[in-house]
This record gives structure tokens, sequence and C-alpha cells, in this order.
């Protein structure tokens, strides 16, 4: 933290409730916070440029974020939440497996490969040498977490009789492994993109190699 960022006096009277609570006042000041990070980096972003960018007082900043590092984990832990609701949302059990877990992980190779997205993580990698504490903190409301969702989901569907899983822990992870590693590091290097028909083929390949051999009889889907 720079000089520029030393913490003024709150003005507010809100109750230190107000830095967890999903306020109007909160998003806009992430809002703000995410056109700065992407635009100047997170070395790059002070406190000051963030109240300005959201349209507040640094007084108001510190009223929800105490630095500017819990702002940034903030915004992640707030990407994230979107994609583990869709992934919720997708995997619920109504449908057939195969097709639920298509729908997953062509959600998550979505959302994972936006640039918005992928310009956040490497923010993030940059970081963690600095703040690990942060880093694990995201790594725990993001990747984790997402990893807990569909084994829950696995669990499911094993109690079903849908699936022949032994430790769904493990296997969830192998679910994101096979479907993520592969494009993400690629994205994240900054290789050319692939077409759309070949992240659905890359797609229908991976689901397929995780089903085999899990799905009983006609449950293969």
């Amino acid at each position: 933290m720079t000089a520029a960022d030393a913490q003024p006096e709150a003005s507010s009277d809100c109750s230190t409730d107000c830095a967890e609570a999903d306020t109007p006042k909160r998003r806009q000041i992430l809002d703000g916070a995410r056109r700065m990070f992407l635009s100047n980096g997170f070395e790059g972003t002070s406190m000051q440029d963030v109240a300005r960018s959201a349209g507040v007082s640094k007084g108001t900043l510190y009223v929800y974020f105490d630095s500017k590092e819990a702002m940034f984990g903030a915004l992640v832990r707030q990407e994230c939440g979107l994609l583990q609701d869709s992934v919720r949302r997708l995997a619920s059990g109504s449908g057939a497996v195969g097709d639920e877990l298509l729908a997953v992980a062509r959600q998550i190779l979505t959302r994972l490969l936006q640039p918005e997205v992928l310009a956040v993580m490497r923010m993030t990698i940059g970081a963690g040498e600095k703040f690990p504490e942060l880093a694990r903190q995201i790594y725990d409301a993001g990747p984790m977490r997402t990893r807990r969702i569909l084994a829950d989901y696995l669990r499911r569907r094993v109690e079903a009789g849908d699936l022949l899983i032994g430790d769904c822990e493990a296997a969830a992870g192998e679910f994101m492994d096979l479907v993520v590693s592969g494009l993400q590091r690629r994205a994240l290097l900054m290789m050319p993109p692939l077409s759309e028909s070949e992240i659905t083929e890359h797609t229908r390949a991976r689901v397929g190699r995780f089903l085999a051999g899990r799905c009983p009889g006609a449950a293969q889907g």
C-alpha cells in the first residue's frame, strides 16, 4: 500500500456488516474496482483510483474495504460466485447425467476463457507471491468451491444409481482438470483461441472420457 492509500477516517455510520453485505453501494465500488484493475493491473491501481472510478470518497471506500487486497479478493469471489451459481443451476440432477455434465463443462469453459476473467487470473497469479494469503483465499473461493459443488452433484448422482464413483471429491477434481486445464493454460499464455467447434469437440471428448466406465447401463445418456 502506498502513502496515497493511507486509510482515512471513515465518515459513514455504517456498521461493520457493510463490509460483507451485498448493497448497491458495495456493488458500485466493485464495478469501479473492476474497471481500474482491468485497465491498470493490480499493482498499478490505487484506492484513490478506485474511489474516483466508483464515484465515492475514500472514506466511503474504507467503510467497505480496508485494503486494495481485500477489494480485489471480494471482486474475484463475486466473479467466482456467478460461475458457481450457473454450475448449481445446470447440475440440477433432473436430466441425463451426460447432458448435465456437458452443459456444466461448457459453462465453465465459456466463463473461464473470457478475456476479462483471464486478465483477473493473471493478476491473481502475479499478486500471489507478494500476498500469499490473498491467493489462498481466492483459490479456496474459486477452484476449490467449484470442485465441492461438483462433488456434491456427483454424490447425488451416485446415490441415485446414475454413476459409479468411489471418491466424488477426487472425481470432481479430475473432471475440472480434464475440462479446463489445457485450454486455460493455452489462453493464459496468450495462444490463439480455439474456434467454437474446436471447443465443442474438446468438451464432448473430455466429458466422454470422464464418464467412461462410470455409468451403469442406460444411465450413460
